[in-house]
């Protein structure tokens, strides 16, 4: 369908044993994947609280260390979890072990994510503090990532004459994540792409055009991730292809696949095959 179009998965970081981390890493990278993405969370919303998890941060610059080719990011790092600095800092160190391939995809998160921030002892924003607070996050972590040393004021953060290292060439693309209406007028404003999560191609398509009215003349890459359902994964790589096409169709650049039984080799080799699918044979 399209030769460009990117595709990538997200890692089975729902285990305590490294080696299934691992396993999908060097698979994604082997079968051709274009990008492979942590979540970021520091227990599962689904299963309880006691189910394993492994870091985000941590899993993504293992990643880095582990691949030479495929790009690795966050889907999406929480804009309350870390101090947005700590969040610059991160991800300079894996833009330097990785040059080239690190993508930092920031959120606000939601009300799913109240208990678990304040289970830890985190600030949880909301109603229109939790906005200007994503704001505030995405401002500060560009800020960090353009300049060599960061002077950022924005109520919410306060950075004087900060070194930002290790300085990288060519700095990570932040990706603005969510779907509310203030969400799209800051992926518009601020990110070097959007990613909406999940939804149907109509409606995944309107968001799109909001977010490239709020981007005006700047580009911005639009991209699309959601959980592949394992009745349409049962139809195989052709059926998982025509789910995908409309969200192509309406416009993105890259598909992120979140597939159950991700640290399985067959998971991995039907979106292999799907990406095939999907560029056309490519």
């Amino acid at each position: 369908m399209l030769p460009e179009l990117r595709v990538g998965v997200t890692l089975p970081q729902f285990t305590s044993d490294p080696r299934v981390l691992t396993d999908a890493i060097v698979r994604a990278e082997d079968l051709g994947l274009d990008s492979i993405w942590a979540f970021d969370h520091l227990w599962p919303l689904s299963g309880g609280k006691n189910r394993p998890f492994m870091e985000c941060w941590t899993s993504l610059c293992w990643a880095a260390a582990r691949t030479k080719r495929i790009s690795a990011g966050t889907l999406v790092t929480r804009s309350t979890l870390r101090h947005p600095a700590v969040i610059g800092k991160l991800a300079a160190t894996a833009a330097s072990i990785a040059p080239g391939r690190i993508t930092i995809g920031i959120g606000s998160g939601d009300e799913a994510s109240r208990d678990e921030n304040e289970a830890f002892g985190i600030d949880y924003h909301s109603g229109d503090d939790r906005i200007a607070q994503f704001r505030a996050a995405v401002e500060s972590v560009r800020h960090f990532l353009s300049s060599s040393t960061v002077d950022h004021d924005s109520g919410f953060t306060s950075l004087s004459s900060l070194p930002a290292t290790p300085e990288i060439q060519p700095r990570p693309q932040v990706w603005v994540a969510g779907r509310s209406d203030d969400a799209l007028q800051l992926a518009g404003e601020l990110g070097d792409a959007w990613n909406g999560w999940g939804g149907t191609p109509g409606g995944f398509a309107a968001d799109a055009a909001r977010v490239r009215a709020a981007a005006g003349e700047r580009d911005i890459a639009i991209t699309w991730a959601g959980v592949v359902s394992p009745e349409v994964c049962a139809g195989g790589a052709e059926a998982v292809a025509a789910k995908l096409s409309g969200f192509v169709e309406a416009g993105a650049s890259e598909v992120i696949l979140t597939m159950r039984g991700a640290g399985e080799p067959r998971a991995y080799e039907l979106a292999a095959e799907v990406r095939r699918q999907l560029r056309g044979g490519s």
